[in-house]
């Protein structure tokens, strides 16, 4: 096996939280721009980290000797009101260093996609800083539009401020092949 065949992508389960924690820890650490959550927001019990998983639904992407090395979050928790359910929230889409370049963010994108799908939303929406090109052509790359942009969306705690697309994935059209 080589590339993005030598990992597998599964949903997370609440018995993962501590390779999830860590992950996702580690991703606030080396991507402040590209999320709008802290390190300090997550560094919680793994009893918390363990309801997360539960009221989500997160995939990973593991090595054969499941080492965490990729994540996706469809966020079932972020529309609740009777009238936003038909669409869904991807957060938080980040792969380790040590994994990219393989296609890992695509197969955890297009697991995410397929389980929207199966579970009947109409789109998935999500943010991606402005001045990461390669994750924007990512998303336009499965079909995602940009359909607003808000300046100065995200603020580190030193004081850079960065811009961030809104984009969005009708599930009621035919998928990108690519």
């Amino acid at each position: 096996m080589s590339g993005a065949e030598a990992f597998s992508i599964r949903l997370v389960t609440p018995a993962d939280a501590p390779l999830f924690k860590a992950l996702r820890l580690h991703s606030l650490r080396d991507a402040p721009d590209a999320f709008q959550s802290t390190p300090e927001e997550w560094d919680l019990p793994l009893t918390e980290i363990e309801k997360r998983i539960r009221e989500n639904h997160i995939f990973g992407a593991f090595t054969a000797d499941q080492r965490m090395v990729g994540i996706a979050m469809l966020a079932l928790i972020a529309r609740r009101g009777a009238q936003a359910r038909h669409k869904v929230e991807l957060w938080s889409l980040y792969v380790d260093p040590s994994a990219r370049g393989q296609g890992l963010a695509r197969r955890l994108m297009q697991t995410c996609i397929a389980k929207a799908r199966s579970m009947g939303f109409e789109a998935i929406v999500l943010t991606a800083s402005t001045h990461l090109t390669h994750v924007v052509r990512l998303y336009d790359s499965l079909g995602f539009a940009i359909y607003g942009t808000e300046q100065g969306m995200t603020k580190l705690m030193d004081g850079r401020r960065f811009d961030k697309h809104f984009m969005e994935l009708r599930l009621d059209q035919s998928p990108r092949s690519a």
